[in-house]
């Protein structure tokens, strides 16, 4: 079972890991000092030049496995950062697609994940794995000379102020710059998405303000940001060169009084470089190591697979029955329900037709039929199972849907039919042909190899909802639920969907048809009337007709359509 914490527990031994090679790398940078020291205090003194050749030696084999070190850990950050993106992307995409998590948070989601990549593969982490080992440098000081080590300490702490100071007073700032940015990023998104259509509906002037009304915020809240981050990254160099400067000087007035050597103060200021080299880097690495962590924590509390029941792979398939109980449905921040107290079955092989006025609820019965809702309270069964774990599980959907608004994704034809999996063309033709719109779609531009941008942009309506409903068709498919699917057809392609409909039935397979056109309901073998959210009346397209002559004036919408028919 694949969940988010086992995969960044995996990434978490890889950073231990990382961490030791850091301690490695913190002592081997000890050669150069030692080096200079020796070559002042011992080489030059005593004028020997095999021990000049030695240190050499040993220096330059420290300095060696200092970068094969450090190659390997920077390999292994990478590593992990780009194993991270690839396993747990997948996860969230398809955990997030079975768990119908909304499209903000699965976005969400992705930016996290993107965050702790950045943060792993972009060099801050190493930062954050030097600042531990400055007591190293510090401790070496204090031995060369305790008046030194204390500059270099006092030097330190005033770094680490500034860190800590830049958290506290960008922490807010960061938060809301960042929510401003994406609120400004969404619009424009929106808007670009079919710029030639807002522009012709008279958007260009109020699209453009209200955009930048959106970035405006974000502007002011990252020019406060970035003045108050330069300011503290403008002290912590001033510490660096001023601790610099007071290292030189005091080293200098020890020489004089004879308490240091040159030597040891040539390797104090390397030390000193060293030392504080990292804490000025971490008054910028704090703020995405803030971020990384609120991030990380995101992803740690990512549901595990083992939510969604798998059915559907490998198991018999199901034999096609539907039964809803009691399905009472609303939409997210709604207070009247869409559908209350819903309950019907279907058999395999019927056709369920689905009428009502506008508003009623035909669309969210739709959509619960499809398993793309899950009933807020109730049950919407396939053979005893939620239809949603079957529209999620690992197999192939039992439940072909075909929406209002086809639902397309960018890729071809052909990888929107076959669901982006494998497929030959002959299956994808085969169900086109199945649905009856091989024609139309072989006569693409490039047939089934035609690209379809995002949201279906370079298709026709027409040629939009033909791939959508060779989608529903595709595979084996127990019941096909269509949303007013005469939207955008013509008498002939309408009666070739009638003719398409009944070889479905004659194959068995179960058909739930939301419409108002009586042509399509005069397929059907019982219907339920909907008004709003409940079943007003339910039965045989016979039985509601001799109701509704009897009843002449609760004759509603989707009722005269009924009694059309007849």
């Amino acid at each position: 079972m694949r969940t988010s914490r086992r995969m960044l527990k995996q990434v978490r031994r890889a950073l231990l890991v990382a961490f030791l090679f850091s301690g490695c790398i913190n002592v081997l940078m000890l050669a150069t000092p030692l080096y200079t020291l020796q070559v002042f205090e011992t080489v030059v003194p005593l004028g020997s030049i095999e021990t000049l050749v030695i240190l050499t030696i040993i220096t330059a084999a420290a300095i060696i496995a200092l970068a094969l070190i450090e190659m390997a850990r920077d390999t292994i950050l990478l590593r992990a950062g780009l194993w991270l993106d690839h396993e747990l992307g997948q996860h969230i995409i398809e955990n997030g697609l079975k768990l119908s998590t909304p499209g903000t948070e699965l976005k969400s989601d992705a930016r996290a994940l993107e965050q702790v990549k950045q943060f792993l593969t972009g060099g801050v982490v190493t930062v954050l794995f030097d600042a531990p080992w400055v007591p190293l440098f510090l401790v070496a000081l204090a031995l060369l000379n305790p008046l030194v080590g204390l500059v270099a300490a006092i030097s330190a702490m005033l770094l680490i102020f500034a860190a800590m100071l830049h958290a506290i007073v960008t922490g807010r700032l960061v938060a809301e710059s960042s929510k401003a940015h994406e609120r400004s990023e969404q619009w424009l998104t929106t808007v670009s998405g079919d710029s030639q259509l807002a522009g012709a509906l008279g958007l260009t002037r109020g699209a453009a303000q209200q955009w930048e009304a959106f970035n405006r915020a974000h502007i002011v809240s990252a020019y406060s940001l970035g003045k108050r981050t330069s300011l503290i990254k403008a002290f912590a160099r001033t510490v660096r060169i001023g601790s610099q400067i007071a290292l030189y000087g005091t080293g200098a007035w020890l020489v004089v009084r004879g308490e240091m050597t040159p030597g040891a103060l040539v390797a104090s200021a390397i030390l000193l470089a060293r030392a504080l080299a990292p804490l000025e880097q971490l008054v910028s690495a704090i703020r995405a190591a803030r971020g990384a962590q609120v991030a990380y924590r995101r992803l740690r509390a990512l549901q595990a697979d083992a939510s969604v029941p798998k059915v559907g792979a490998g198991s018999e398939a199901p034999a096609g029955r539907i039964t809803l109980s009691d399905v009472t449905f609303y939409h997210g921040g709604r207070k009247q329900p869409a559908l209350r107290s819903v309950s019907l079955s279907i058999a395999p092989g019927e056709c369920l037709g689905i009428v009502g006025p506008n508003g009623s609820g035909k669309s969210a019965l739709a959509a619960i039929l499809a398993g793309a809702h899950v009933p807020t309270i109730g049950n919407a069964d396939l053979d005893g199972i939620p239809i949603s774990s079957w529209q999620r599980g690992e197999g192939e959907p039992p439940v072909g849907y075909l929406t209002d608004e086809p639902c397309l994704i960018e890729g071809t034809v052909h990888q929107n039919i076959a669901r982006f999996g494998d497929a030959s063309l002959l299956a994808v033709a085969k169900a086109a042909a199945r649905a009856g719109v091989h024609e139309t779609l072989s006569g693409l531009a490039s047939g089934y190899d035609t690209q379809v941008g995002v949201d279906g942009s370079g298709l026709s309506l027409r040629e939009r909802r033909a791939v959508a409903f060779a989608r529903a068709v595709y595979g084996s498919p127990r019941l096909i639920v269509l949303d007013e699917p005469e939207l955008g057809l013509d008498g002939g392609s309408l009666r070739r969907l009638m003719s398409t409909l009944e070889d479905l039935k004659r194959e068995r397979v179960a058909l739930a048809i939301a419409t108002q056109d009586p042509r399509l309901l005069a397929l059907t073998d019982k219907m339920v009337v909907l008004a709003g959210g409940a079943v007003e009346a339910s039965g045989t397209p016979r039985e509601l007709a001799r109701r509704f002559e009897s009843h002449p004036a609760r004759s509603m919408p989707g009722q005269r359509a009924a009694a059309e028919m007849h």
